[in-house]
C-alpha cells in the first residue's frame, strides 16, 4: 500500500493507493512518532479523526525512519516566508501599497489612451507613396521619431484598380518603427 504526502498549499495532500485525502494545515495540531512506526497528525479533535500513516508504506517524501517522516512533515507545516501571507496591519500596508501602485499605473495608461484617443488614427501622421501601386501610412502621435517603436503601420495596395489594405504584423498595434516598414509582414 503505497502512500505519498505532498506538500498541497494550504493542505498536506495525502494519497494512498490512487486514494487522495486533504488534511488543512491549519487543523494540525502536532505530528508524533508513534511506537510501532506510525505517524500520527493529530487534527485536535477526538482520536478518531486524526490521521494515522504507517512510516514504512510511505515512499513520497523519502524517508529512512519515522523520526525522519515526522521531521518532513513538520517541514511541510512551516509556514511560507512571503511578505503579505499573513493578515497583520503591516502585511495589509505592504498590500495597500501595491494596490496604490497598480492604481497609479492604471491612471497613467488611462492618460495616455485619452490623448490616443480615435481621431489620433483618423489621419495618417506619414504618408509613404514612393512605390506607385503600394502606399504606407504610419499613424503615431505627431512628432514621434520614424526610429521609435510606438507607430501602426498600413499598407494599401492597389492592384488594377482593387484596393486592400494590411497592416503591419496584421494588426493596428502601436508598436513597430516606421522606418522599417518595408520590413514588416502584412495581414
Amino acid at each position: 500500500m503505497a502512500t505519498q504526502i505532498i506538500d498541497d498549499g494550504a493542505s498536506l495532500k495525502i494519497v494512498t493507493n490512487g486514494v487522495p485525502k486533504f488534511v488543512l494545515k491549519a487543523n494540525v495540531v502536532t505530528v508524533e512518532t508513534l511506537f510501532n512506526g506510525k505517524i500520527k497528525i493529530d487534527i485536535g479533535k477526538d482520536p478518531l479523526h486524526n490521521v494515522y500513516v504507517d512510516q514504512a508504506t510511505v515512499d513520497v517524501p523519502v524517508n529512512v525512519s519515522p523520526d525522519d517522516l515526522r521531521d518532513k512533515i513538520e517541514a511541510m507545516l512551516e509556514p511560507v516566508s512571503m511578505a503579505g501571507t499573513t493578515a497583520t496591519a503591516a502585511n495589509q500596508l505592504i498590500q495597500t501599497t501595491e494596490l496604490q501602485n497598480i492604481k497609479n499605473s492604471v491612471n497613467s495608461v488611462n492618460t495616455v489612451l485619452a490623448v490616443m484617443n480615435d481621431s489620433m488614427v483618423l489621419e495618417p501622421k506619414l504618408v509613404d507613396e514612393t512605390e506607385g501601386n503600394v502606399i504606407y501610412k504610419g499613424y503615431a502621435v505627431p512628432g514621434t521619431a520614424a526610429n521609435t517603436s510606438v507607430w501602426a503601420i498600413q499598407r494599401v495596395t492597389n492592384e488594377n484598380g482593387n484596393l486592400t489594405y494590411h497592416w503591419a504584423s496584421g494588426n493596428k498595434n502601436f508598436d513597430k518603427r516606421w522606418d522599417l516598414r518595408r520590413e514588416y509582414v502584412y495581414s
